[in-house]
C-alpha cells in the first residue's frame, strides 16, 4: 500500500487520496483522521463555537466516509472540509431549535412560580410575559444562557454543568453570575411595567 519500506504517514495527500479511491481501508481511514481531524475540528469550531460539538461533527464525518460518495472530483481534503462544514451547520440548526425550546422553558421557569391562570385574559397576559422573558433571554450571552438553562430548567449542580460544558467549576459560577446580571438588565422594562423586582434566588 505504501512505498516499500515506507509508511502511510510518508505519503503525500494526493497519494493517500488515490489509495482511498482504490477501496475504503481501515488503515487509510486512520491516516486520514490523523492527518486532517484537528484542521477539520478548527473549521467546525469556527461555526459552532463549542469544542465538544465540533469534535462530534467531525467524528460523524469520518464515520460516514467509508460509505460516502467521494469519487475524486476534488481532493479528499476539500471533500472533508465541505462535509465538516455541512455537518457543523446541521448541528448549529439543531442547537438553535433546541435552544429555542429551552429558552421558552426558561421563560416559564422564571415566571416567579405563578400557577397557570384559569381565565382567558390572564392566560393571554401570561403568554405575553413568557414571550417577553424569552426575548430578554436572547440578550444574554449564549454560554451564560446555556448554564442558566441547565441550572434553572434541568436543575443541574455547578459540578454537573462544568462536566457537561467542559469548563472549570469556577467558570460555571462566573457564567451564572454574569447571566443573572445580563438577564436582569434585559428584564428591567418588563419588571417596571409589572411593578416587580428581579428574583434574588436565580442561582
Amino acid at each position: 500500500m505504501a512505498r516499500a519500506g515506507g509508511s502511510l504517514a510518508e505519503l503525500c495527500d494526493a497519494e493517500v487520496d488515490r489509495l482511498w479511491l482504490r477501496g475504503a481501508d481501515a488503515k487509510v481511514l486512520e491516516e486520514l483522521h490523523r492527518r486532517y481531524h484537528r484542521r477539520l475540528e478548527s473549521v467546525a469550531y469556527r461555526i459552532l463555537g463549542n469544542r465538544a460539538d465540533a469534535e462530534d461533527a467531525v467524528q460523524n464525518v469520518f464515520q460516514a466516509l467509508p460509505t460516502a460518495a467521494y469519487r475524486g472530483a476534488s481532493s479528499l481534503w476539500t471533500y472533508l472540509y465541505r462535509a465538516a462544514t455541512h455537518a457543523s451547520v446541521t448541528v448549529l440548526r439543531s442547537r438553535r431549535r433546541r435552544e429555542g425550546y429551552e429558552t421558552q422553558a426558561l421563560g416559564h421557569a422564571l415566571l416567579l412560580g405563578n400557577p397557570a391562570s384559569d381565565t382567558p385574559e390572564a392566560q393571554i397576559l401570561e403568554l405575553e410575559i413568557v414571550s417577553a422573558v424569552a426575548k430578554a433571554l436572547l440578550a444574554v450571552k449564549e454560554s451564560h444562557r446555556r448554564v442558566l438553562v441547565l441550572r434553572i430548567v434541568w436543575g443541574l449542580a455547578n459540578t454537573e454543568i462544568a462536566e457537561r460544558e467542559g469548563v472549570p467549576v469556577a467558570t460555571v459560577g462566573t457564567w451564572l453570575r454574569r447571566g443573572r446580571e445580563e438577564l436582569r438588565r434585559a428584564l428591567r422594562p418588563l419588571l417596571r411595567e409589572l411593578g416587580r423586582e428581579p428574583r434574588r434566588d436565580v442561582r
